[in-house]
């Protein structure tokens, strides 16, 4: 798996709804959205779980790609928070595998992961990512990610995707034409 990554910067505000509460005072959480959160590191889903169940959400967790997908299959949540580099089967494997069986298409993805390179933050959105974060992360930036994905439409989405797609190639374009040798 390489050198492990720093996970997360800080531990949860002492009363994290203080600030972003994603539902009415005495809603019934049973309405909140269902997240999965796929990691192969327990101490990150323990984390991830915690504060997103602070905010009333429900959450289901994953140790790697292959138990994902079964939990995907078994029902498929609002959301998901994905890490990439996992035994097994990796992240984009679980994309991958998602667009091929038609997988929980309404499914929000916030890819997690310490993978900062641009042509990985393009093979994340060509297979499908909603959002991509790298670690270390703030666990209330997540939480407002998770909650932002939830509250835009696919059309939006969609957009946004292409757009991230074109922007990369356009940089693909200048680096090689600033890359070629002089004459």
């Amino acid at each position: 798996m390489g050198r492990p990554c720093p996970s997360f910067r800080r531990w949860p505000a002492a009363d994290p709804k203080a600030s972003l509460n994603p539902s009415p005072p005495g809603a019934d959480t049973a309405d909140m959205a269902e997240i999965l959160v796929v990691d192969d590191d327990p101490d990150i889903r323990t984390l991830i779980r915690f504060t997103l169940e602070s905010y009333g959400y429900h959450v289901r967790e994953a140790g790697d790609g292959l138990q994902a997908l079964d939990a995907l299959e078994e029902r498929a949540p609002d959301a998901m928070v994905l890490d990439v580099m996992m035994p097994r089967m990796d992240g984009y494997g679980v994309l991958r595998a998602m667009r091929q069986r038609e997988l929980a298409p309404h499914t929000r993805v916030l890819v997690l992961t310490c993978k900062t390179e641009e042509r990985d933050f393009l093979r994340g959105w060509e297979l499908g990512a909603d959002d991509y974060r790298t670690k270390p992360f703030e666990p209330m930036e997540l939480v407002e990610h998770v909650q932002e994905l939830l509250r835009t439409s696919a059309d939006i989405l969609h957009n946004r995707r292409q757009a991230e797609l074109e922007k990369a190639e356009l940089l693909d374009r200048l680096e090689s034409a600033f890359s070629r040798p002089t004459r």
